[in-house]
């Protein structure tokens, strides 16, 4: 029976991610689901109590991964492996940020699609603001840090440009997944980004 019910709910899951992909949360509606899946909408809402709780199930892995990444990229090891690389003693982190922005995209690409583009009318729908909001005001804590470890490097503490480089990075994200690339060619478009961004940090806390 247990099988039967998992077997069910992935199913459920499944149908639902392809016609919120075609249609976008807000269109969709449970029977929508229903008929598409060949159950009935009264057995649905024995898995999800509702339209918004099954669309957050459907992209949690997503958001799971990005909260990760938000607050991984933001302690005082890694902070150690940026400043290393802005300073021009190491560049490891461009490598690792290479790799993570590939397993991102690889393993996430229709969650990002409907979290970027599907999630209007759901409570997911103003995520990547939020998302964006928190992330700057961790990495203008996290220069401040750096500007005290270290004062002769220079620092930004304008939030807002700290902003822009979140939504800079959201918007080469969905780009990327817009387009039908080859592996080979976003491999090499993460890496030019990737280098790009590090550049410009190096510019930027150039020392006074």
């Amino acid at each position: 029976m247990q099988i039967k019910k998992d077997y069910t709910r992935e199913h459920i899951l499944n149908v639902s991610k392809q016609i919120f992909r075609c249609e976008g949360f807000a269109k969709t509606s449970m029977r929508d689901i229903a008929k598409r899946a060949g159950i009935g909408v009264s057995n649905i809402y024995n898995y999800f109590k509702s339209k918004d709780e099954l669309f957050c199930c459907i992209v949690a892995p997503l958001i799971s991964e990005l909260e990760s990444m938000m607050r991984e990229h933001h302690t005082v090891k890694e902070q150690e492996t940026f400043l290393s690389c802005v300073t021009g003693e190491g560049n490891a982190i461009i490598a690792n940020n290479v790799k993570e922005y590939m397993r991102l995209i690889n393993n996430h690409r229709d969650e990002l699609k409907l979290l970027l583009y599907q999630s209007q009318g759901s409570s997911l729908e103003n995520y990547i603001d939020t998302y964006t909001e928190e992330c700057s005001k961790m990495i203008l804590a996290f220069m401040n840090e750096a500007k005290r470890i270290h004062p002769d490097l220079s620092t930004i503490h304008t939030p807002f440009t700290y902003h822009v480089h979140m939504v800079w990075m959201f918007n080469f994200i969905s780009e990327v997944i817009k387009h039908n690339l080859p592996a080979d060619e976003i491999k090499r478009a993460i890496e030019d980004y990737i280098v790009f961004e590090f550049a410009g940090w190096q510019a930027l806390m150039r020392k006074d």
